[in-house]
């Protein structure tokens, strides 16, 4: 054990180094540029509305879901039915457009979910916004939108995945779906 010590202690040295800018180096104008409109997104909040320009290709799934609940994948976007949220097997289709905009839409059109008292969640819809370039201070939602994309309301946010600022990790949002609509990432 006594061995492996430096070895990790190197490991763990270096780990910190590359993470870190170098505290002998003049921080360079992009990175003093980053963090002053990081700092300024910070104290002021997000100032942007509507829905987030980001692409995504076309996928589409159909798969019948029942009364022991279940989960769909379909691109960038996740649905997870609870068990009795539905009271028989629906074939349920959900399409993610091709575009540049994050959004899926669900059908059957309007199909309404029975709120389980245990979990009090019938339906989650968790939707990817990795590379989407939205900053992790931003606060993201999920909108209910029209066809033709028009925000008709937002979505009580369940819950916001992200990482750092300087992280490249997976980032999603989630939040509960009480009925089958269309919805998008949104400011």
């Amino acid at each position: 054990m006594r061995t492996m010590r430096p070895l990790v202690i190197g490991l763990v040295v270096a780990a910190i180094a590359f993470a870190c800018d170098s505290p002998t180096a003049p921080p360079t104008l992009s990175n003093r540029a980053a963090r002053a409109s990081l700092v300024a997104q910070l104290k002021s909040g997000p100032t942007s509305t509507g829905l987030i320009a980001c692409s995504q290709t076309y996928d589409s799934v159909t798969q019948v879901i029942g009364p022991l609940g279940g989960l769909i994948a379909v691109g960038h976007h996740y649905l997870w039915v609870d068990s009795l949220a539905l009271g028989s097997a629906v074939s349920i289709t959900a399409v993610a457009p091709a575009g540049t905009v994050r959004w899926v839409r669900f059908q059957p059109d309007g199909l309404v979910f029975q709120t389980n008292s245990k979990t009090g969640s019938p339906a989650v819809i968790y939707t990817d916004y990795t590379g989407c370039s939205v900053p992790t201070a931003s606060v993201v939602q999920i909108a209910q939108v029209s066809d033709a994309l028009g925000i008709l309301g937002y979505l009580q946010t369940y819950v916001k995945f992200n990482k750092h600022p300087w992280s490249q990790g997976t980032q999603y949002v989630a939040a509960v779906l009480l009925h089958f609509s269309n919805y998008a990432v949104a400011w």
